[in-house]
């Protein structure tokens, strides 16, 4: 199928474009001129240079697509207004043109930060049904744009004539990309650094694990549908840290980050900004802090069930070493 890829140079753009050439599929990606050096580009699919602001591009973009796959977020140091604009306008302005171009499927990729940061109580889990946070609630713009998309989307999808799917992945990981704040590496030793104690459950996936059930639903679409992208196996942020170093051959020692350590550094972070006279849009500090100490769960239910969707790396990774691991 001829496939156009947004967001080709971000982490889940990277995995979605290998998975999606493996499988034979001819991609175009939409890729934003500044965002990687040209002289290091190996990708011989076709490349149209530019940003989800540059709407004039979108009508010959989409020409002679099959499907859309929207993993493209513009943050590049906007204002709180601009990114809704940006992001906002720009998706919906693809949308329209994906449509006059008779596109068959469209798969926006959304975020489990939709739900909020609503703890996890005796188990609970939230699902596909869960309400979507509140601008009031979401304590940071980029998850409240989030939900803006995703109801602008489901207001029009009946009138679209195509297949209009949703995926809400969680916090994304890679061989690379470690699961957590940071990882630092010292004399032979890898130092990752959690805010809190790192007890709590965070929806950790592995990138290639949400290029799979795109890749899934490309060969075998729903008409409209959203899906949670999240683990199937619960381990603490610590534990699932560890985990991840062992999978990967690293010695990690986890450095727990207590909050007022946080709210330091970022009293710091902004004293310092400010005189150098820089004014760049950050995530509430509150949001920084509530998103790693929060015990928070998601089902995966849905997906497992509907497209028989299984997070086959992540689930190795959390699993690796237990003796019943196989």
């Amino acid at each position: 199928m001829n496939i156009l890829l947004t967001g080709f140079s971000g982490t889940l753009g990277t995995a979605v474009a290998k998975t999606l050439i493996g499988s034979g599929h001819k991609l175009r990606v939409l890729l934003h001129g500044a965002a990687i050096d040209p002289r290091n580009f190996d990708f011989d699919g076709e490349v149209v240079w530019g940003s989800l602001t540059h709407h004039h591009l979108f009508n010959q973009m989409t020409k002679d697509i099959d499907v859309v796959v929207h993993c493209a977020w513009e943050g590049r140091g906007v204002t709180e207004g601009m990114l809704e604009k940006a992001n906002l306008d720009g998706t919906m302005r693809l949308i329209e043109s994906a449509k006059h171009n008779k596109v068959k499927t469209f798969i926006h990729i959304s975020s489990v930060g939709v739900y909020g940061l609503s703890r996890s109580m005796w188990g609970e889990v939230l699902d596909e049904e869960h309400a979507l946070v509140s601008k009031e609630e979401s304590l940071n713009p980029y998850p409240y744009v989030k939900v803006l998309i995703e109801k602008k989307c489901q207001e029009v999808s009946e009138e679209l004539g195509m297949n209009f799917i949703i995926i809400r992945p969680g916090l994304l990981f890679s061989d690379v990309k470690a699961p957590a704040k940071k990882l630092i590496s010292l004399k032979r030793k890898k130092y990752g650094i959690l805010v809190g104690n790192g007890r709590n459950h965070l929806p950790y996936i592995h990138v290639n694990d949400v290029a799979a059930m795109i890749a899934t639903i490309i060969e075998k679409p729903p008409r409209k549908g959203v899906y949670n992208c999240v683990p199937t196996t619960y381990l603490s942020a610590s534990e699932f840290l560890k985990k991840w170093g062992k999978f990967y051959q690293h010695s990690i020692k986890v450095i727990p980050l207590p909050p007022i350590v946080v709210r330091l550094m970022n009293w710091l972070a902004q004293k310092l900004k400010s005189a150098l006279g820089r004014k760049t849009l950050s995530p509430s500090i509150d949001y920084q802090i509530l998103t790693g100490i929060r015990d928070i769960r998601y089902s995966a239910e849905k997906a497992v069930q509907e497209l028989e969707w299984q997070d086959n790396i992540t689930k190795a990774v959390a699993m690796w070493g237990d003796p019943d691991s196989g």
